[in-house]
């Protein structure tokens, strides 16, 4: 070894009884790899699932991080992901002690986790369940060395990251051996990325890019997203491409649209429709048909009526070359919607700390979630910014599985329904890709 260690039982294959892997000095080391993603396995996303939607029930899709939880469900976190841990660490406890007993010359006993396949934990969150654990079910380790290599991508720039860090358990032990193990470390690592460049193979060429983990149950997505790279890309200047799993190629129909006549009009389109009855016979049953319209809308789809008037169709109609059917009344409402939505869309900004606020605005809130903007979850409201200086919101949507382009075009739709002349939208990023 380029520590300077050897192997704790040069006969190991011939061995009945479990020992230990190696000898540093005077410290035994047992060497286990976290081979499985604990996410993968249906009971333990089932356990996740319902510890996180105890606490966020309404939500579509889920954030699996455990600083969102209460201090007690966060041990009921840590229960549920520290099953491949849980196992190493018992496994590697009694290694341990049967090397000590053999070895008597030691006088520390090391478990070396090593993480080359639970993606779903990064080396900060792992350290910390592997510390727990030992303290929880061992007197008889006295520290851990943690270690892994991950890989990051975003298709133009690729970052190897090789941390390996010595947790101390017993604290008057400080295990004096672990800078030349860091050294020997540091030492394959440059020498596996120097392959993979040089020569197109090595350690790193089989290891995919950490991604996502992502898991579904009862229609409700779990996500735990894939940490930031920590730098800004200098090729990707508007922010790394995140994928859309949607299916969406288009946006959705953002309102639901309905010519709204006053009396005048509505007498005026009588004489000039081809067909009256359309309109129906009185000007109250016009309105009763208007509410009852009105109904069919839903959050994501609002009732948005459009004034028309009798002589804008008409230009409008001449133009485009329309007949004088209740159909073409109908086509104009909605040109009329279009017409003021792109405009909406054209002038709508972002919201920040330094924005000079209107009066009165339609907010688009949405929080980015991972690699996939199928994930993303957005916000709508209707906003007051009051002389007092109190703003008053009224939300329209809420924990809509949304992103941002198609939150923004239904904040304009909420914007025309509501004769509200500005729409300002925002971002949260915490959990986004970066």
């Amino acid at each position: 070894m380029q520590a300077g260690g050897r192997r704790a039982h040069p006969d190991h294959h011939q061995r009945k009884l479990r020992g230990a892997d190696f000898v540093v000095d005077d410290v035994v080391i047992e060497l286990k790899s976290l081979e499985e993603d604990g996410l993968d396995k249906p009971e333990r996303q089932r356990k996740l699932a319902a510890i996180f939607r105890e606490q966020e029930p309404d939500r579509p899709v889920i954030v699996i991080d455990r600083a969102r939880l209460p201090v007690e469900a966060q041990a009921l976190y840590d229960r549920a992901l520290e099953g491949p841990i849980r196992n190493a660490v018992g496994s590697a406890r009694g290694q341990l002690r049967q090397s000590r007993e053999e070895l008597p010359e030691t006088r520390a006993s090391v478990l070396f986790i090593l993480n080359n396949g639970y993606t779903a934990l990064n080396h900060d969150e792992l350290k910390a369940l592997v510390a727990r654990r030992v303290r929880n079910d061992s007197n008889e380790i006295d520290g851990v060395i943690v270690g892994g290599c991950y890989f990051h991508s975003d298709t133009f720039d690729s970052f190897f990251f090789w941390p390996l860090q010595y947790v101390p358990i017993r604290l008057d032990y400080a295990f004096p051996a672990f800078d030349a193990l860091k050294e020997a470390w540091d030492g394959l690592a440059e020498q596996a990325m120097t392959e993979l460049m040089i020569q197109g193979h090595g350690a790193g060429a089989v290891k995919g890019p950490v991604v996502d983990t992502q898991f579904e149950i009862d229609q409700i997505t779990y996500v735990k997203p894939t940490p930031p790279i920590g730098r800004d890309s200098e090729f990707f200047v508007r922010g790394r491409p995140r994928k859309d799993s949607s299916g969406l190629t288009y946006c959705p129909p953002v309102g639901l649209t309905f010519p709204r006549l006053s009396a005048v009009e509505w007498a005026a389109f009588r004489e000039a429709l081809d067909y009256p009855p359309d309109l129906l016979g009185s000007y109250d049953a016009w309105r009763l048909h208007q509410a009852e319209a009105a109904s069919e809308g839903s959050p994501v789809q609002p009732f948005v009526p459009v004034s028309v008037t009798v002589e804008g169709w008409t230009q409008w109609r001449s133009e485009d070359g329309q007949p004088r059917t209740f159909d073409s009344l109908i086509a104009y409402a909605n040109s009329l919607f279009e017409s003021r939505l792109e405009e909406l869309l054209a002038k709508a900004r972002q919201r920040t700390p330094t924005t000079l606020l209107p009066e009165h605005y339609v907010l688009a809130a949405t929080e980015e979630i991972g690699q996939d903007k199928a994930n993303d979850v957005s916000h709508i409201a209707l906003v007051r910014e009051l002389t007092d200086g109190e703003t008053r919101i009224s939300p329209v949507v809420e924990d809509a599985r949304m992103f941002h382009e198609h939150a923004l075009a239904l904040s304009c739709a909420y914007a025309i329904a509501h004769d509200v002349p500005a729409v300002l939208w925002q971002k949260d990023v915490t959990y986004g890709w970066s």
